[in-house]
């Protein structure tokens, strides 16, 4: 087994108009093959270090020849906010994305592509592999809040239920895997997602499973004993990266030797 480094790096995006940092873990390898990339989403009130900061990931993916981004999305959603206040989503696919293109060692987006998150960063993931399917071939959501297009109340990203219900439904992760299965198998997502037993979320997560079910949208579910915390997504990380990492091809690190 041989481990990795974890660096802080900052690029400029033109999304937010303001340079942002992010979280980068690179395998020490001795062979050149492009990286697949995993991108990793923290919750709402985190940031780009909590992954590595609050669970054991680095100790997780030393066995995987995988490259990880933590990108940071304060409060934002991942989406572009419907006054234009924020611009998350852009930000991500249209200025972050293109920079770790052009500076890492990374394969070529599609099936190589996996995106992962928690909480808001797991509708997040979600959310974005449904919206740019060419990009993301696999996403995975841990305790994902499926539900926040479907407030009741206004949102400071989402807006109006009523005034606002078109914007909404472009973001309403229902709606998107129905679109999806108007398009060809491959150029669909595959999804996980898994939630604690005892999370507040764990509803909105079954909710969003039983909808995937019901379409005929095929997917891995998964339930085991945890709260909203990080105890929960270090284990649930844990138990999902094998899956991730034969999903895009990701060879164990003796393999690249």
């Amino acid at each position: 087994m041989s481990g990795g480094k974890v660096e802080e790096r900052t690029y400029y995006s033109q999304a937010l108009r303001r340079t942002q940092p992010y979280m980068v873990y690179l395998p020490v390898l001795d062979g050149n093959e492009p990286l697949p990339l995993l991108i990793l989403l923290h919750g709402r009130g985190g940031s780009h270090r909590d992954w590595f900061e609050q669970t054991r990931a680095l100790r997780y993916l030393a066995d995987y020849a995988l490259c990880v981004v933590c990108p940071q999305g304060d409060d934002g959603w991942y989406t572009d906010a419907y006054d234009g206040s924020g611009a998350y989503e852009s930000d991500l696919i249209s200025c972050l994305l293109p920079h770790l293109q052009a500076t890492l060692p990374i394969a070529l987006p599609g099936r190589a592509w996996a995106i992962e998150g928690l909480s808001m960063g797991g509708y997040g993931a979600v959310k974005l592999a449904l919206r740019h399917f060419k990009l993301f071939g696999t996403a995975v959501s841990h305790s994902g809040a499926f539900d926040v297009t479907q407030s009741a109340q206004p949102h400071p990203v989402f807006g109006d239920p009523k005034a606002d219900r078109g914007f909404r439904r472009q973001h309403n992760v229902y709606a998107l895997v129905e679109e999806a299965l108007c398009r060809y198998p491959y150029e669909r997502p595959v999804l996980w997602l898994d939630c604690g037993l005892q999370d507040e979320l764990l509803a909105s997560t079954r909710r969003f499973h039983n909808h995937l079910h019901f379409i005929g949208y095929g997917h891995e579910y998964e339930e085991q004993a945890g709260y909203h915390t990080w105890p929960y997504w270090d284990r649930a990380f844990r138990t999902a990266l094998p899956w991730v990492a034969r999903r895009v091809g990701a060879k164990s690190v003796g393999e690249t030797r």
